[in-house]
């Protein structure tokens, strides 16, 4: 373990130019496994006759566990103090499981029974959501232990959704081109073998240098009294479920190119002008958040979105030119959205510590990666029983009745327009200003009293 720093806010960089990029490079193989499972399991477990319903309920039963097992690892996390690290020893012992998990799900035998084949996929599914938490929330709340500068924090965020957005584009892109020639196992297999290179690095490199102080670990109780009186981390993450829920655009995608457009590949190019923006505005998004605020940047892009959700529906789909066209303006609403998720986790964090005493990033962070993830299953339940409502038929190579096209044309344009609608009126009761969150940060890493912060807050928490 690395020598403890002197916490501070500001000035230079701690930590080194690899430990940035081996972070970044770290989401380029977690997002090969996440859009792998989140984009084309459901229309891997329909090609193999599973129906629509059936798929819907694995999803559903999947999320039940996770809202056990994201919260109950936070708290292992946050009460662990493992010689090596906080975080850093989850990290290491997720990256060979979760290729295992991976491959698993997508090694069942088309030759099994419709009840097994149910039996295997959840089974194997809840195996690979148990290895995607063991990576993902340690791996938020790193950046909060390599360092203690708020704004290398943004700028690692930043890094992290470049990284991200690099292997979700890299792999929706190549999937569809991969899996009607090599099949679904070899697919999964190179995809899951690519995954685990790039997720090892930053676990050999990263050093944790902020450390909690030398205290007694907290109680279950505190910690959760820490979760439940942080409003703002609830307010929020209440807000980012509510706009991911009806979020079906990447589940829609290959069925849309399947049945509305005749070609699997053609989910490549709508993949690529849906999250290309969010490659390029990564990189944007700390000046932009500078300038404009967090809050404000967040509320408009999600305005975007939603426009252009209705827009893209009302224009139809009769002109492929025109509908990459509007799938690329929708975009770039989405990509800010996407990124800025975050941005808040961090803050939140910090408000809840300045207000208990007890940071607890373990536990928030298994929160944000169980919103994620509880909106990402949810979503795709939701699809596919929307599916099973209008009537589609699994097996590939079915046609569609007019019910099914129209109805997937409805999950990949409007329907996700709603959920952010909803998500809007809950994201205005966020009042957590960054400058607040700067005087927070300074006083819990002891470089001010608190009653010194307490005067320099805008307003009373």
């Amino acid at each position: 373990m690395s020598a403890e720093v002197k916490p501070t806010t500001t000035g230079a960089f701690q930590t080194t130019k690899a430990e940035r990029n081996t972070y970044g490079l770290f989401f380029v193989g977690q997002n090969f496994f996440y859009m792998l499972v989140v984009s084309f399991l459901q229309i891997f477990l329909t090609d193999k006759g599973v129906t629509a319903a059936a798929v819907a309920a694995v999803f559903v039963l999947v999320k039940v566990w996770d809202a056990v097992d994201d919260p109950l690892f936070g708290v292992i996390i946050d009460r662990s103090e493992p010689k090596s690290g906080k975080f850093l020893p989850w990290i290491r012992a997720s990256i060979v499981p979760i290729a295992i998990t991976t491959v698993l799900m997508f090694a069942m035998p088309a030759s099994i029974s419709l009840t097994a084949k149910i039996v295997w996929c959840a089974i194997a599914y809840i195996l690979w959501d148990l290895t995607y938490t063991l990576c993902d929330a340690p791996v938020y709340a790193l950046m909060t232990a390599m360092t203690s500068n708020s704004q290398e924090r943004t700028t690692m965020i930043s890094i992290g959704r470049i990284g991200g957005m690099i292997g979700a584009i890299g792999v929706s892109l190549t999937i569809p081109l991969m899996y009607p020639k090599l099949g679904w196992l070899p697919t999964a297999i190179i995809i899951s073998v690519i995954g685990l290179l790039t997720m090892i690095p930053v676990s050999r490199l990263a050093k944790e240098r902020v450390h909690d102080k030398e205290e007694e670990a907290p109680s279950l109780g505190e910690i959760w009294a820490n979760v439940k009186g942080n409003k703002y981390l609830l307010i929020f993450f209440g807000s980012m479920i509510l706009f991911s829920l009806t979020n079906t655009i990447m589940v829609a995608s290959p069925y849309f190119a399947v049945n509305l457009l005749g070609k699997a590949e053609m989910a490549s190019p709508i993949t690529a002008v849906t999250a290309f923006p969010m490659l390029l505005i990564a990189a944007f998004i700390p000046g932009l958040v500078k300038r404009f605020g967090k809050f404000k940047l967040y509320l408009f892009m999600t305005a975007w979105f939603i426009v252009s959700c209705f827009l893209t529906y009302f224009i139809g789909y009769s002109s492929t030119p025109v509908l990459l066209l509007m799938f690329l303006v929708r975009g770039i609403g989405f990509g800010f959205v996407a990124v800025m998720l975050f941005m808040f986790a961090p803050d939140c964090v910090e408000y809840g510590t300045f207000k208990s005493g007890n940071r607890a990033a373990g536990v928030s962070f298994s929160m944000q990666s169980f919103a994620i993830k509880l909106t990402s299953g949810l979503s795709a339940s939701l699809a596919m029983f929307v599916l099973s409502l209008v009537h589609f038929v699994s097996g590939a190579g079915a046609v569609q009745p007019a019910t099914a096209i129209h109805g997937i044309w409805l999950l990949i344009s409007i329907f996700p327009a709603f959920g952010a609608l909803l998500s809007i009126p809950v994201f205005l009761m966020y009042k957590l200003p960054e400058k607040d969150v700067e005087i927070m940060a300074r006083a819990n890493n002891g470089e001010i009293t608190r009653e010194e912060a307490v005067k320099q807050l805008s307003r009373t928490y």
